[in-house]
């Protein structure tokens, strides 16, 4: 037991070297011992694991904790301890690791995230939690997409524990799974590279992801956003999907599916059918047109004043949006189609009446007006809770009821205007690593050098353009790893 304690307890060394250089041979030299530890002694190691976790601490030990606490639960939770308690030590060491050190066991790292979201052993809500917060442990800024993601995402959606994946699934992803211009790190303990230098397929804290897996994930982010009723978010998840690059002009059935939940969201988020952006395969437009028609169609009604012909349209193609998953967003595109007609008044009331706003709208529910002036005061109330109406709802002396549409800008204080200001610094800030990382990467491409190359030679030969920098177009190739996009 002594022994085992002494060669557990020796990483890091006191004090801890401040240098990479020294860092990195103690890490190295410190995983050789533990792994040989493992080799040689395992059945005894596995049997006193519970006792040596009890010495350490997986904030401090942390290499060492993760191979002890890989013995124990892989494959199989060992029979030296109770599934609880071991099971609580998981946790524990998901949510307070050293990233740093962990860096050094990739596959050991990536295997206990395993545990914790596959659903089989941590209730789901706590799992999800968990496996959430080691994500962001291990990359903070969460730029980068890994196989965590997808199995965080999976579990999520599927278990309905939406709230805690958000602080993951919220994160702008801009770096994926062995993107090119990376190379080998130096070292990797350096707490200054850029989340893809560390985490690749080569040092293992992350698989490689294919395009249908980054789809999926993309997909999973729409459902659990559509889940949060959060369209914009939706639309954005969707839309990835769509504009997703690929050979040949090839179009897979999941960019097919993702089109029309684009459709439907983009209805519910901006009121009418959003433009597919410019850079959509030309194939895959060709597609859309096609197998999107009955969804085109109903958002052509939608910002219409027709309601009998889009209630009338959305029930005939019943059978089909229930084939396609679609039903529910089918319904929210109905009641939401009262909704867009009452922020349309904006345009020519800065007041109106309860009882002219129900004369001068139409439920797409029941393809008539409401019967009640307190059903559309309901409405506008929750629409106004929901965040999607800017207004208040006031009542006269004689007892009539109006609506009052704010300015958005009416509504932020001073304190609300420094806090947004205050916050939005601190997201430049944060910004400012993955600019430089993105650069650089940018920088070593041939494709971009082509590009600049190119336009500084087009700059040489004419005189100088100020909407020169507008007009021009880099070469189709997709600069983040050489996947040329459709059309």
């Amino acid at each position: 037991m002594d022994q085992y304690a002494s060669t557990l307890l020796s990483f890091p060394p006191e004090p801890l070297p401040l240098d990479n250089d020294s860092y990195d041979k103690f890490a190295k030299g410190h995983l050789n011992k533990v792994s040989r530890l493992l080799k040689d002694r395992s059945a005894d190691l596995i049997a006193r694991g519970p006792q040596l976790l009890e010495l350490l601490d997986p904030a401090v030990n942390s290499l060492s904790y993760l191979a002890v606490l890989h013995a124990l639960v892989l494959p199989s939770l060992a029979s030296s301890a109770s599934p609880e308690v071991l099971l609580e030590k998981l946790v524990v060491f998901l949510v307070s690791f050293d990233a740093q050190q962990c860096r050094y066991a990739g596959q050991h790292l990536q295997d206990i995230f395993g545990v914790a979201g596959n659903g089989l052993y941590l209730p789901p809500s706590i799992g999800t939690e968990a496996l959430a917060t080691a994500i962001l442990k291990l990359d903070p800024s969460g730029s980068m997409l890994t196989s965590s993601h997808i199995l965080l995402a999976r579990l999520a959606y599927n278990t309905d524990n939406i709230e805690p994946a958000l602080q993951v699934i919220d994160k702008d992803i801009v770096f994926y799974p062995n993107m090119v211009n990376h190379g080998d790190p130096q070292y990797l303990c350096d707490t200054s590279l850029p989340p893809p230098a560390y985490i690749s397929r080569d040092t293992q804290l992350t698989a490689i992801l294919k395009s249908t897996a980054i789809m999926e994930y993309d997909m999973l982010c729409g459902l659990i956003y559509c889940a949060r009723r959060d369209w914009a978010k939706a639309t954005a998840a969707f839309e990835r999907i769509v504009t997703f690059p690929t050979r040949e002009g090839g179009t897979s059935k999941i960019m097919a599916e993702a089109y029309k939940k684009w459709v439907l969201v983009s209805l519910l988020s901006k009121g009418k059918q959003a433009e597919l952006p410019s850079y959509t395969g030309a194939g895959a437009t060709k597609l859309y047109m096609v197998l999107g028609k009955p969804y085109m169609l109903i958002a052509s009604l939608f910002i219409t004043e027709n309601v009998r012909a889009l209630k009338a349209e959305v029930e005939k193609g019943a059978q089909l949006w229930a084939e396609d998953k679609n039903t529910g967003l089918m319904q929210e595109v109905l009641a939401a189609y009262q909704k867009w007609r009452v922020l349309g008044l904006e345009q020519v009331y800065s007041k109106i009446s309860i009882p002219e706003i129900r004369e001068q709208t139409t439920s797409a529910e029941t393809g008539a007006v409401l019967e009640k002036d307190e059903d559309v005061e309901t409405l506008i109330q929750n629409m106004i809770i929901s965040g999607m109406l800017n207004g208040v709802i006031e009542k006269n002396d004689d007892g009539t009821v109006f609506l009052v549409f704010l300015h958005p800008a009416a509504q932020l204080s001073e304190t609300d205007f420094t806090r947004e200001l205050a916050h939005t610094a601190r997201r430049l800030k944060q910004l400012q690593p993955l600019f430089k990382a993105t650069n650089e990467r940018l920088g070593t491409n041939k494709e971009y050098i082509k590009h600049v190359v190119k336009e500084a030679r087009r700059n040489e030969k004419t005189e100088p353009d100020p909407t020169l920098g507008f007009d021009a177009q880099v070469d189709d190739e997709d600069l983040m790893g050489g996947v040329v996009a459709t059309g």
